[in-house]
């Protein structure tokens, strides 16, 4: 300290009246903020690498000539290993974001522009700050090569993958990754690469322009890497809609200084995502699963839904890895949950935060929701005898106590005692003893009647506890899978509490699209004053038929589009809300018709990560919509035998029509064709309609979000069977055929003759 204070008063001719130490971030570096005698302040800052504080210097005072946003060097000591810079302040570009971080990913438009201005000053740093700049002073090589990549890559393969217990064949990955390195290091264009681009990393002065830091690492390479660590970090969960906003504000500035080829870029960019997510996680794996650090524990989870999302849009071009990466994503302990909160590694948020107090990511769709007095919430806990039984604050008594202490104990055995009921190990030792399962068999039967009774009684609060004597290992388990159990089954809502670990998770409510937009011209007269959706059968709106029925099937999450007498269906939902969430997709512009309506309505309907159902408001039908949508989110099968998500499931019938889809033997689509007129339509050149299983459509299907990037090839208003048809041979679509499914479209005023006479489905 006092070498650094000597270093302050040789540059400044003043003394050091205070110091205060500022919290470092990931480096060996030591910062602390000098105070002179004058009121004046500079940053030093100690580190334990010569070369590497010498990189920063001499970076640093280069960019500062080119007229870059970078503190200047004010003094170096000679031994190398302190340096004095100027102050930029306490306020971080993260610090600026709080807001949007802690709603899981929902920035307003202040945090957004900052966003903007960052991204957007990035490029005159690349590409102006190259112009002239010695690369061999970087630290510790001047250029990203193969061997650098490679490293990275095995890191992950080591310290994450290894760590996960996935099998898999090293030789193969090893030629995957052979490829990769040589790949991202022929990108094309390649400049100045910061490498730890990220918004920790970026000072906004008093007027909140930008300034960056923690450039020591950077070297030469492709411009793609530093937009890749930038907008896919993992604790920002920037939304997707965001991210390409924020792209093309990052085009727009690049062109300045170079011509662009948007394609190319994209391309690179793609590749520069999937090495950032590996390397990322393969840092997260060893802080998190070797050195237990709790933050790279909560930091694996959103890397994974990145990872994720990045292979259902086709962004690993390598098989094998492909193949690898898919079946990563898809172990149990990092199981998808539905809403976006930040999640553990084995699947669990550390943080809750409910979706429905705020409203769901900006987008093109306008919206508004209602609530009654609200749908069944079910609160699980796992607790510690020792420490009590949990408070229950919904003032209703408690509900159920199971006592796990009858159970073999895993704590007894040294192996497990610093696990939890979470891990792997643990879970292992509990089913193969066996022990819990009977357990909680019984447990399951009591809870299923109770739940089901709640919600025909229309209750709002139930909660289960589990105690046992740490609250670590058998509660833990137990907890977890009845709150698993009880939103697959019934598709509510279910909060987990596991109070001594002090880990909470939210497992939101299944969401539905129903499509009320339609003019209903059959239904003229009726529909000259009213909208199709509330039209009167049996004495009620068939939107009303339709929403008792979802909520009955676990759905209280709905989508709404509207567009003929919208004002209408809205208020009629605003007094009859019938306990649920409701949003509406505002059609009143334009009538976009059933792919359109999915596609304006992406906004509020990507967060559904398992996938969502999508409902005709005027189909009447004994359909099982929970059985439905266990089809819907079951995997699917590839040719090479890997499981995939399937990316959607048609409820398909027997009946008797013109035009029907056509499925192959494993109920795969493959077309449509239209019996009276001959027409087939298919991407599959020449099918003959005789070779294929014939289905009509029910009008009721389940769609993973995993198609919305093939909706940037359609326009505006299209329907969704031309779009189901158009990437059929891409993504796997199937029918699904419900034995004994009674079915009533009610599009004609005979039909509803009709039904006033026959009972409903």
């Amino acid at each position: 300290m006092e070498e650094l204070k000597k270093l302050y008063k040789d540059a400044t001719g003043l003394d050091v009246a205070d110091i205060e130490a500022i919290a470092g971030a990931g480096s060996n570096r030591k910062y602390y903020r000098l105070k002179g005698t004058d009121g004046s302040t500079l940053i030093g800052a100690v580190g334990t690498s010569r070369d590497e504080n010498h990189a920063f210097c001499y970076l640093a005072k280069h960019f500062v000539e080119a007229g870059l946003p970078v503190p200047q060097i004010i003094a170096e000591s000679k031994d190398g290993l302190r340096y004095l810079q100027t102050d930029l302040g306490n306020q971080s570009l993260f610090d600026a974001l709080k807001g949007g971080r802690e709603a899981g990913g929902r920035y307003n438009a202040h945090e957004k522009e900052l966003l903007k201005r960052t991204i957007a000053a990035l490029p005159a740093m690349q590409i102006h700050g190259a112009l002239g700049l010695d690369f061999t002073q970087c630290y510790p090589q001047e250029v990203l090569d193969e061997t650098n990549v490679l490293f990275d890559l095995n890191y992950f393969k080591y310290c994450f993958l290894k760590a996960t217990g996935l099998d898999f064949h090293e030789l193969k990955l090893e030629a995957s990754f052979q490829l990769m390195a040589r790949d991202i290091v022929n990108i094309p264009g390649g400049s100045f690469m910061y490498r730890d681009f990220q918004a920790r990393n970026v000072m906004l002065d008093s007027q909140e322009n930008p300034y960056f830091i923690d450039f020591q690492g950077g070297r030469r390479g492709p411009v793609q890497y530093d937009v890749a660590s930038f907008l896919w970090q993992a604790s920002a969960r920037y939304p997707k809609t965001l991210r390409q906003e924020l792209i093309k504000v990052y085009l727009q500035s690049l062109s300045r200084y170079q011509e662009v080829n948007e394609r190319q870029f994209r391309h690179g960019l793609q590749l520069c995502v999937l090495f950032r997510l590996l390397q990322v996680l393969g840092a997260y794996g060893f802080r998190g699963y070797f050195e237990r650090k709790k933050h790279f524990l909560e930091s694996i989870p959103p890397a994974m839904e990145s990872l994720r999302e990045l292979l259902q849009e086709g962004g690993c071009p390598y098989p094998y890895l492909n193949e690898v990466l898919t079946a990563l994503v898809s172990m149990p302990q990092f199981k998808q949950d539905k809403n976006e909160n930040t999640k553990r590694s084995d699947g669990l948020k550390t943080t809750e935060s409910n979706p429905y107090t705020a409203h769901p990511q900006d987008g093109p769709a306008t919206f508004s929701r209602y609530d009654a007095q609200g749908p069944l919430v079910v609160r699980v806990f796992s607790f510690s005898y020792k420490k009590g039984i949990p408070e229950d604050t919904s003032g209703n008594g408690g509900g159920y106590v199971f006592d796990c202490r009858s159970t073999h104990n895993p704590g007894r055995y040294e192996p497990y005692k610093q696990l939890t009921g979470l891990d792997e190990p643990v879970i292992r030792f509990l089913e193969d003893d066996g022990e819990i399962l009977t357990f909680l068999e019984c447990v399951y039967k009591l809870a299923d009647a109770h739940v089901l009774r709640y919600l025909q009684r229309g209750f709002t609060n139930l909660m289960f506890s589990f105690g046992c004597t740490g609250g670590q290992h058998r509660s833990v388990y137990s907890a977890q899978h009845l709150a698993e159990h009880i939103h697959k089954k019934f598709g509510i809502e279910v909060h987990i509490c596991h109070r001594e670990q002090g880990i909470e998770q939210v497992l939101t409510p299944a969401r539905c699209m129903v499509f009320a937009a339609g003019l209903g011209t059959r239904l003229k007269p009726l529909t000259d004053t009213m909208p199709k959706a509330l039209v009167p059968v049996a004495g009620k709106p068939l939107l009303e038929h339709l929403l008792s029925k979802l909520k009955a099937s676990g759905f209280n999450d709905v989508v709404i589009n509207v567009h003929h007498f919208a004002d209408m269906i809205e208020e009629w939902c605003q007094q009859h809300p019938m306990g649920m969430h409701i949003w509406f997709s505002d059609e009143r512009e334009k009538l976009l018709e059933t792919g359109g309506g999915v596609k304006h309505a992406v906004p509020l309907l990507r967060d559904a990560q398992d996938g969502f159902l999508i409902h005709n408001v005027d189909i009447l039908s004994n359909a099982d919509l929970r059985a439905l949508a266990e089809a819907g989110r079951s995997p699917s099968l590839s040719e090479k035998g890997v499981a995939r998500p399937r990316a959607a499931t048609l409820l398909v019938s027997e009946r008797d029509t013109q035009r029907y889809l056509l499925f192959d033997d494993d109920m795969r689509l493959v077309g449509w064709t239209n019996i009276a007129t001959g027409e087939v339509r298919s991407p599959y050149p020449n099918l003959n309609p005789k070779l294929y299983r014939k289905y009509a459509f029910a009008g009721i299907h389940y769609m993973n979000p995993c198609l919305f990037r093939y909706f940037d090839d359609w326009g505006d208003k299209f329907g969704i069977i031309d779009f189901y048809l158009s990437v059929c041979d891409k993504e796997p679509i199937y029918g699904y055929v419900q034995p004994g499914l009674r079915l009533i479209d009610v599009g004609k005023l005979d039909t509803l003759r009709d039904l006033s006479r026959l009972p409903l489905p």
